[in-house]
């Protein structure tokens, strides 16, 4: 495994700070906020990777929120993974 960098680190730990936030207060909520937080989650994870100016270097502000929407990716997409194997599995509806 690879070393990550410091904005890297950054990134992946705000990402689990603010999930762990916007869950418990979608859990809190009910359903009408749970909804929106499937929302927000859905809109955090599509971060632009710096498309509309290829040439452009990454600061290090922009690689923490990089790193940090990679990050909700990755858990959205297991989440996803988890959420099909449970319903193939007769588990949830």
């Amino acid at each position: 495994m690879t070393a990550m960098t410091a904005q890297e680190l950054e990134g992946r730990l705000n990402a689990h700070r603010e999930l762990m936030i916007d869950l418990l207060a979608a859990m809190i909520g009910g359903e009408v906020t749970i909804t929106a937080f499937l929302q927000k989650l859905r809109d955090d994870a599509t971060f632009k990777d710096n498309e509309e100016d290829p040439g452009v270097m990454p600061e290090d502000g922009f690689a923490i929120e990089n790193s940090a929407a990679r990050e909700v990716r990755s858990i959205l997409e297991a989440a996803r993974a988890r959420a099909d194997a449970d319903r193939l599995a007769g588990r949830r509806p």
